[in-house]
C-alpha cells in the first residue's frame, strides 16, 4: 500500500502540474483545444486521487483522513471536484488554473507528511468520524474555492465565460456553511461519546466554533447592500485564512485533539 500511495501521489502531482501548464498555455494562445486538454488532465488527476483514497479506505477499513498527508490529499480532492463542477456548469475554464495551483500546494504539503496508514484510536472508531471529517473537508474545500473566486473578482479577472462569478461565490459560501454546520453537530455528538461532554475548552473545538460563527456572520450579511462587491470578497478571503489556521495552524503548531505532526 505504501508503494501504491507514493506512486499515486507523484502521478497526481504530475497530472495537475501538466494540467496547469496546459490551461495557462490555452489561455495565452486562446486555444480551446489546449484548454480542453488541461481539463482532461485535471480530471485524470482527480481520478487518480479518488482511486488512491478508495484503495487506502479499503486497506485501512476507515476513511483515511488523519495526519498531514491524508488530510491535505482529501482537501485537494474537494477543491478539484468543485472547480471541475464549475467548469462544467458555468464554463469556468479560466478559473481552473487557480484551483490547480491550490491543489498542487496542498499535495506538495501532503508530501512532507507520513504516508503510512495508522490504526484508528478508539475515540475515532465511530460512524460519526466519517460524517464529521467528510463534511468538514468538503466545507474547507468550498471555502477555499470561494476565496479563489473572490480573488478573481477583486482583481477583475473573469472566472466564468457566463459571468457567473457571483453565483459561484454564493454557492461555495452557503453550501460550505451548511456542511460545516453538520460537521459541528457531528463533532459535538462525537465529543459526547468520547469525552462525556458536547463541549470542551480544547483549542480545536474553540477555534472551530469561532470559524462557524465567522461564516454565520458572512452568510448573514451576504445579501445586504453594503456588503456587495469587494467587501464580500474580502470576507471570503479572510475566512479561508481563518480556515487554514483552524485546520493547519492548530494541527501543526499547537497541542490539539486533531494533531497533524
Amino acid at each position: 500500500m505504501l508503494e501504491l500511495t507514493r506512486t499515486a501521489h507523484v502521478a497526481s502531482l504530475v497530472l495537475y502540474a501538466a494540467a496547469l501548464a496546459a490551461c495557462a498555455l490555452g489561455l495565452g494562445l486562446r486555444s480551446r483545444a489546449v484548454r480542453r486538454a488541461g481539463i482532461a488532465l485535471a480530471t485524470a488527476g482527480l481520478a487518480v486521487q479518488a482511486g488512491l483514497l478508495a484503495a487506502r479506505w479499503v486497506s485501512g477499513g476507515y476513511l483515511p483522513v488523519t495526519g498531514l498527508f491524508s488530510t491535505l490529499h482529501f482537501l485537494a480532492i474537494w477543491v478539484m471536484a468543485i472547480a471541475l463542477y464549475f467548469v462544467w456548469r458555468y464554463r469556468a475554464a479560466t478559473f481552473l488554473p487557480a484551483a490547480l495551483a491550490l491543489s498542487l500546494l496542498a499535495l506538495a504539503g501532503a508530501g512532507t507528511g507520513d504516508q503510512t496508514l495508522q490504526p484508528l484510536t478508539p475515540s475515532l472508531d465511530t460512524p460519526l468520524f466519517f460524517l464529521h471529517v467528510a463534511t468538514s473537508f468538503a466545507a474547507y474545500g468550498l471555502f477555499g474555492v470561494a476565496a479563489l473566486v473572490a480573488g478573481y473578482r477583486l482583481t477583475g479577472l473573469s472566472g466564468s465565460e457566463l459571468g457567473q462569478e457571483r453565483r459561484m461565490l454564493d454557492e461555495c459560501l452557503y453550501l460550505g456553511y451548511i456542511l460545516f454546520t453538520w460537521c459541528m453537530i457531528a463533532g459535538s455528538l462525537w465529543a459526547y461519546l468520547a469525552w462525556g461532554s458536547y463541549w470542551t475548552w480544547r483549542i480545536k473545538g474553540l477555534w472551530s466554533t469561532i470559524l462557524w460563527f465567522y461564516y454565520s456572520a458572512v452568510v448573514h450579511v451576504r445579501g445586504r447592500p453594503g456588503w456587495q462587491g469587494w467587501p464580500a470578497d474580502v470576507l471570503a478571503l479572510a475566512g479561508f485564512g481563518l480556515t487554514l489556521f483552524t485546520f493547519l495552524g492548530l494541527g501543526l503548531f499547537f497541542d490539539s485533539s486533531h494533531p497533524l505532526r
